[in-house]
């Protein structure tokens, strides 16, 4: 830490230095549009990510090296505008920039949106930015919203609000980790999660693959997804409401006011509700008269499914003032209620089981840039979470899926009498400083500071508890350290190098006994390790060229270490995972003559995890135990492309392939016995997938402004096995088939997106899908969504 700090004090003095010495030659301009000043327009230096924003009066300040330039200005709801400049030393030169005004909807079909997402796409990481406004008018969730992107496959266990598990190229679960605004979401509670917010909450999306920049300061080795929510001062109001099959309802209000001082209050509301009671299909059936299962071909409709959830967030303070870009407090409050209909495989079901769960989470933000020196930028965040959840199964009976049942002997439909409350608290801190050097050189430094605690507060009698261990504290505290250097030989040329060091702490009860009779016992354990990376850009015409390598770790987490006290032992000795993560990329992103754009983006990665945390099973005991054991490496590809044709049409498809195997020759760690599934793809796991998407659009229909969208979507998972591929003859071999499946959306936006109607049919073949083995996803749907959006004035972004 000492050397860090006196490279950081030797790069500042260098800095002074270089300042004191040169005068400043660069770019000093002003833009506007028929109605006076053009706020927020960003101004890039072309195929670079290095740029500004313009000012409240519509000015913008550039300091470059001499040289010949090209200028991007882009606006939304405006032509975007390109000028060439030769900057010689010493000199100022002074630019009036006109932009003027085009079809709102033109935004949404265009790959060069909004800055923020060209700012993101441009950065040495192999990172995909989603733009969600063109997605507005769907029903989708965030988590679906997911799926739109190469690389990712999210998979869920059922309808509306079920669990979903992402992959993230073929890391999953604990690996993956998800952020909102930079902020951690694992702390945020069951009833603010991906599968239930809507996609009107973001602005965009951002999914980076494997290498993870130190700003988000987090254990994952799959890679991250950041949802960026609204980081504009805007006054607006979007409001919508939709009602589709199984009896669906969502609701959604955005609303926002800032003032000319910069106050600022914003307000997003959603409430999602659904029976689920889709059909499912069958080979079997309990017959409650006799206990047995009758062979034979089943369709019948969830009955136990109901999903219901409501949460508000809430925000005040300032943006765009003298002393700070953004200042705000936060509350976010949500609820949900939901059944729970089956097991982990539709031979369970239950007909009284149900869980809630209540999210109460205060935030704090402040975020400067040029902060008392030019090129300083300072960035902190925190946050409070208390979630409380309700999980109820005292039903002594047995159900059918006819919503028959029988008298049991069992405490509970799962067999354990639970009436139960958990209370997680969890809390997060972020902090950043960045600081800019010079037009070569810049460092920033990262902290993020989470953890959480878990106490079960039980209705059930102590002696029907299962352990005493059931009962104690349970508390992780963990935080991640960054550094970071960054090089821009010029402007089309940068070098990110940066090094983490993790440290953790956990506290939870351990079995201190070897004896027939537990003895448990609190105890703590303390981790910490370090990782590293460079990424790399370069820019040529119309291309950008990635490369980046880094050590990833992944933390043991509090279970894997205490063990669960039922089955598994607990493993204090466990040491980090690490992964080695290669990442090459390339992008074409090329405006034709024509006035058309084509997009390409071929990604390819390696990874090679090693210390993989593996079960075991202990023959003698029965129980099972946390090891470092296992070699996991992957190898695939990821492409993307689209071609944009003005604002007529867009056609474009994305496609993952992947070769994720098991690269550990013996059966365990004193064994010399090669296992039977080395060199095996890793079961249950999609290894080909994508989708192909067109849209086309209908200016001007009934009316100046009008627009009619028809979007379509097929979509594609390869047929993939769900247990080792070496087990089983080629007859008994069980594995998920093939599936195809098709969306389509009409929009009618009315006055330039005020007004707007939406007709959604999705799995429109009816197709039979499966996330995971033998739970079926929801067949056809139909929903209809009405949608009334107005934005009176927008101001500088935040980029």
């Amino acid at each position: 830490m000492k050397k860090f700090l006196l490279f950081t004090a030797f790069f500042i003095g260098l800095s002074i230095s270089t300042r004191a010495q040169n005068q400043k030659s660069g770019v000093d301009g002003k833009v506007s549009t028929a109605d006076g000043p053009a706020i927020g327009i960003a101004v890039m230096l072309t195929n670079t990510s290095i740029g500004t924003v313009t000012d409240e009066e519509g000015r913008f300040k550039l300091d470059l090296s001499p040289g010949n330039y090209q200028l991007t200005f882009r606006g939304l709801g405006y032509t975007t505008q390109t000028v060439s400049v030769s900057i010689k030393s010493s000199q100022r030169k002074e630019l009036h920039i006109k932009l003027l005004p085009k079809d709102t909807q033109l935004e949404q079909v265009t790959v060069t949106g909004a800055p923020e997402i060209e700012v993101v796409r441009e950065s040495p990481y192999n990172v995909v930015a989603l733009d969600t406004k063109g997605l507005y008018n769907s029903t989708m969730d965030l988590g679906h919203v997911l799926n739109r992107a190469s690389g990712v496959k999210v998979r869920e266990s059922g309808g509306v609000g079920s669990r979903m598990n992402i992959s993230l190229n073929g890391f999953t679960g604990r690996n993956v980790k998800i952020f909102m605004d930079g902020v951690p979401m694992a702390g945020f509670g069951n009833a603010f999660q991906l599968n239930n917010i809507p996609v009107g909450v973001a602005e965009r999306v951002e999914i980076y693959k494997g290498v993870v920049p130190i700003e988000f300061g987090t254990d994952a080795m799959g890679g991250v997804i950041n949802i960026v929510t609204n980081q504009t001062g805007n006054t607006y109001l979007d409001a919508s409401y939709s009602y589709g099959s199984f009896n669906t309802h969502r609701a959604n209000i955005s609303a926002g006011y800032t003032a000319k001082s910069g106050f600022t209050v914003q307000l997003n509301a959603f409430k999602n509700y659904s029976d689920n009671n889709y059909e499912v299909y069958l080979d079997r059936m309990l017959d409650i008269s006799t206990g047995g299962y009758i062979r034979g071909d089943y369709y019948v409709k969830r009955f136990h499914d109901k999903y219901s959830n409501q949460t508000v967030m809430a925000k005040v303070g300032f943006v765009n003032t003298k002393w700070a870009d953004r200042f705000l407090f936060g509350l976010t409050a949500g609820e949900l209620e939901a059944d729970i209909q089956n097991a982990s495989t539709l031979s369970i079901v239950y007909g009284e089981r149900t869980r809630s769960s209540k999210t109460l989470l205060p935030s704090v933000e402040y975020y400067k840039r040029d902060l008392g020196t030019k090129g300083l930028t300072v960035r902190f965040t925190g946050n409070y979470n208390i979630n409380s959840n309700h999980n109820v199964d005292t039903a002594s009976r047995v159900y059918n899926w006819y919503g028959e049942f029988m008298e049991s002997n069992m405490r509970g439909e799962s067999g354990t009498n639970t009436l139960s409350d958990f209370q997680d608290e969890n809390y997060s801190s972020t902090a950043n400083i960045s600081y800019r050097i010079s037009d070569h050189h810049s460092i920033s430094l990262n902290d993020v500071l989470t953890g959480y605690e878990r106490k079960l507060d039980s209705s059930v009698p102590m002696d029907d508890i299962s352990s005493p261990a059931d009962t104690m504290r349970r508390a992780n505290t963990k935080n991640v350290f960054g550094a970071a250097y960054v090089y821009r030989p010029s402007h089309d040329w940068n070098l990110n190098v940066f090094g983490k060091h993790y440290y953790q702490h956990v506290v939870g009860p351990r079995d201190t006994t070897t004896t027939n009779t537990s003895k448990y016992a609190e105890l703590a354990a303390d981790f910490q390790t370090t990782g590293y990376g460079v990424a790399t850009t370069r820019f040529y015409k119309d291309y950008q060229f990635k490369a980046s390598i880094e050590r990833a770790l992944r933390l043991p987490n509090a279970n894997e270490i205490f063990g669960d006290e039922l089955l598994t032992a607990g493993n204090s000795s466990l040491r980090p995972e690490n992964s080695t993560n290669f990442n090459l990329g390339t992008t074409l992103n090329r405006q034709l003559k024509n006035g058309n754009t084509l997009y390409l983006d071929v990604s390819g990665y390696y990874r090679l995890t090693k210390d993989y945390i593996q079960q075991v099973q202990d023959a003698r005991y029965g129980t099972i135990s946390n090891v470092n054991f296992g070699r996991v490496r992957n190898i695939g590809v990821d492409v993307e492309g689209r071609y944009y044709l003005k604002n007529k049409a867009m056609i474009g498809a994305t496609v993952t392939y992947m070769d994720l195997r098991n690269k550990e020759k013996y059966r365990d760690a004193q064994s010399t016995v090669i296992d039977a599934t080395y060199n095996n793809r890793m079961p249950n796991t999609p290894y080909f997938f994508g989708n192909v998407d067109g849209a086309y659009y209908i200016h001007d229909l009934g009316g100046k402004g009008n627009v009619l969208s028809l979007n379509y979507t097929f979509n594609f998972v390869g047929e993939f096995y769900l247990l080792w591929e070496s087990q089983g003859t080629q007859s008994t071999k069980a594995t998920l088939d093939r599936q195809l499946y098709h969306d389509f959306i009409m929009t009618y936006a009315i006055k330039n997106g005020r007004y707007n109607i939406s007709l959604e049919g999705l799995n429109l073949s009816n197709a039979r899908l499966y996330d995971n083995f033998s739970l079926q996803k929801p067949g056809r749907s139909i929903s209809v969504k009405l949608r009334y959006y107005f934005n009176t004035r927008q101001t500088k972004s935040q980029i």
